[in-house]
């Protein structure tokens, strides 16, 4: 009896201790610093304009949050290059980019029954760079005068990481977090709709809707050591953006929305 007693004694212990545990547990989602943020505006003429191809230096600003509830901080700073035409009724762009930023990790981003095992410098501010390419093709007709909706299109990217936050990802220890994304490249493809309003004065404002994937599935590491969960991340984005133009220069605004990540991004372009 005294040994049935010891053994009830112990399984309750260790079921209060799983339920304190899990309580301490919070998911954590190491991600590229890109995700929702790879998608900046690229202008593009449109049919009514005397020119049908030119060539575009950009810049953008971009401020979100990562992780679980979006409780890491990112900072992004964007320059690129990029080429658009207008052949018949379809859209072309192709590009080149290049961003620098800081990723915040969050003093609450690894399981409270490892902290132990993870040294002290591995949260705070770390730098990432990304550079990569990107293009995009459009189906579009005009909107009476000089409008158009481009009422199809395709873009897809691909980029390529460094710095201390790839690093810290690729070394950090899988039964850390929920999701580490240990990969340096990231690559992306979507489909978008865009309208442009075009006024006697020359002077435009559009709205672009996009959606996509980043061709990436990640799976749950257990909670609990031992193995991975079948359950999975498929990293999927969605974009919102508002661009107003005059003569050369195109100011846009732009929301996005990725798996365990959202930024708000403000940009410009500049026609050569």
């Amino acid at each position: 009896m005294g040994g049935m007693n010891l053994t009830k004694t112990l399984l309750l212990m260790s079921a209060v201790s799983i339920v304190f545990c899990t309580s301490c547990i919070e998911n954590s989602y190491f991600h590229s610093p890109m995700q929702g943020n790879s998608q900046p505006y690229h202008a593009i003429p449109v049919a009514s304009d005397s020119i049908k191809s030119a060539s575009y230096v950009s810049g953008a600003l971009s401020i979100g949050g990562m992780n679980n509830r979006w409780r890491d901080a990112v900072f992004a700073a964007q320059a690129g290059f990029h080429r658009g035409h207008v052949i018949d009724n379809f859209r072309l762009n192709y590009g080149a980019s290049l961003a620098l930023g800081s990723y915040d990790i969050n003093s609450n981003s690894y399981y409270t029954y490892q902290n132990n095992g993870i040294p002290a410098y591995e949260t705070g501010g770390t730098f990432f760079g990304v550079y990569g390419l990107y293009g995009g093709i459009s189906a579009a007709s005009r909107m009476g005068r000089r409008g158009e909706w481009r009422y199809i299109g395709i873009d897809g990217s691909l980029f390529n990481e460094f710095g201390d936050y790839y690093t810290f990802r690729k070394t950090l220890p899988d039964s850390a977090a929920t999701e580490i994304d240990k990969k340096k490249y990231l690559g992306s493809i979507g489909l978008n709709t865009e309208l442009i309003f075009k006024g006697r004065s020359k002077f435009k404002f559009g709205i672009k809707i996009a959606a996509g994937s980043y061709l990436r599935r990640l799976h749950y590491y257990d909670q609990y050591p031992g193995a991975y969960h079948h359950s999975y991340d498929d990293l999927i984005y969605f974009s919102n953006t508002y661009h107003f133009t005059s003569k050369k220069n195109t100011i846009y605004f732009q929301y996005n929305l990725a798996t365990h990540a959202a930024h708000f991004q403000v940009g410009y372009n500049f026609r050569l």
